[in-house]
This record gives C-alpha cells, structure tokens and sequence, in this order.
C-alpha cells in the first residue's frame, strides 16, 4: 500500500514538472511570431493568458497532497518556523538581484545612446499618469522595480519552500528555477507593461520628434526599438533570475 502511494505520489510530481517544462518551451512562441498584432488576435490572448496560466500550475501543485499527512504539531512549528525564515531571505535575495540589474540596465542605454534613467523614467512617468503625478518619474520607476523584485524574490521563495518538488538546498535546482522566475517575470509582467505602457508612450514621443517623418516610418522605428528592447530586457530579467537563485542559495546554505 506504501509502496502505491508512493509510485502515485511520484508519478504525479513527474507529471507537474512535465506540464511546467511544456509551459517554458510555449511561453516564449508569441515573441518570434511575426507580423503585427492587437488584443484581439489570438496570439495577443495567447502571449497574455499563458503566463498566468502557469501561475494555476504553481498553485496546483502546491495544494497537492504531501507524503506526511499527518504532521506532528512540533513538525509544523518547525516546518513554518524555517519557512519564514526561508521567505525572508527570498525577500533580500530579491532586493539585491533587483539593484544588481540596475547596471546592466544603465550600460544598456549607454549603449544606445539614451539619456541614463531613460527606462525607469518612463516606467515612472506611465505609473505616475495613473496616480496624477509625473514630476519624480524617475523615483518612481526606481521605486516600482525594486518592489517588483523584492516582492517576486518573496514569491520564488515560498514556492520553493512550500513543495516538496523544489529542493532550495541544491544549487544547481534553485539557480535553473530562478531563471524560470525571471523568464516567467519577463513575460507575466514586463512584456504585457512594455506592449500596453511602454510602446504607446513611445510612439507618442516619436510623433513629436519626428513630426515631418511619415506614419509608416514612425511606426517602423517604433517596433524596431521596441525589439531591441524586448530582446535586451529578456537577457536583463534572466541574469535578474541567475542572481536571485545564486543569492538565495548563498544565503539559505548560510543562515538555513
């Protein structure tokens, strides 16, 4: 009896992490999809939908049944006791990665010959429009990303201590989910912010700069730099994800 509960048990964890291999190879599909698209075509639902989609997973298999089903109290006390612990440590270990991908993100516009603080600027002047004021837009993006990371560095490490299926303990499983948290965070945040804030933002802007240019070549300048910038803020949210597995397990192996 034992030994069925535990092949089923097994063979359930086997086919979550099946379905949440399937959902990383399906994510990114929409993005090498050519040819315009609006909310109402069926690869936009797509590229929105799916990334939530896999938040229902994460939720499906932390509500599945564990093989001790009926912990002693002193287990829980200690089970909740390092769980905490574990949650803050996420909580830092995201703080520092959010800092840590402020330099890549200031090289980048360097790069480009952008003003420095270009993007949080207009992350900030997008949320600022929201809340009626716009005068600290570049305070407010940087306050917005910081909250962002911090808070998806909670989230990533209650996942990863809440199933059993993670090992937080194992470097190598804690640096690869870390990555699936920043691709996860680039797709489920980033992109829908970038397509619905970032790209009608810009184009505004570059109707007023390039006011005798034509629609069209506006329009063409847009998505190209809107490419760049999805391709550029893809390598930026995975080495945000690197940072926070590698500084979560650092600090787990030390204080867990």
């Amino acid at each position: 009896m034992a030994s069925t509960a535990h092949m089923t048990w097994k063979a359930s964890n086997m086919l979550i992490v099946a379905l949440v291999i399937t959902l990383y190879i399906l994510l990114p599909l929409p993005l090498f999809v050519g040819g315009k698209t609006d909310s109402k075509t069926i690869i936009t639902f797509y590229q929105y939908t799916l990334p939530f989609l896999s938040g229902g997973l994460i939720l499906l298999f932390l509500l599945k049944q564990n093989r001790i089903l009926s912990p002693t109290k002193t287990e829980m006390n200690r089970i909740w006791s390092e769980r905490r612990q574990v949650i803050r440590l996420g909580t830092v270990a995201g703080c520092i990665a959010s800092f840590s991908v402020l330099v890549p993100i200031f090289l980048g516009e360097y790069a480009t010959h952008l003003p420095l603080g270009t993007y949080l600027s207009v992350l900030g002047t997008i949320l600022g429009s929201y809340v009626g004021n716009t005068q600290y837009s570049f305070m407010l993006g940087l306050m917005a990303h910081l909250v962002t990371g911090t808070a998806i560095g909670a989230v990533f490490s209650f996942i990863m201590s809440a199933s059993e299926i993670f090992d937080f303990r194992k470097k190598s499983q804690t640096i690869a989910f870390g990555l699936g948290a920043g691709f996860i965070t680039f797709l489920a945040l980033f992109n829908p912010i970038s397509r619905l804030g970032i790209e009608p933002y810009l184009q505004q802007s570059l109707y007023v700069t390039m006011g005798t240019a034509n629609p069209i070549t506006i329009s063409n300048v847009a998505r190209e730099i809107m490419s760049n910038l999805l391709a550029g803020s893809l390598l930026i949210h995975l080495l945000f994800g690197f940072t926070l597995g590698t500084t979560f397990y650092l600090l787990v192996r030390r204080y867990v």
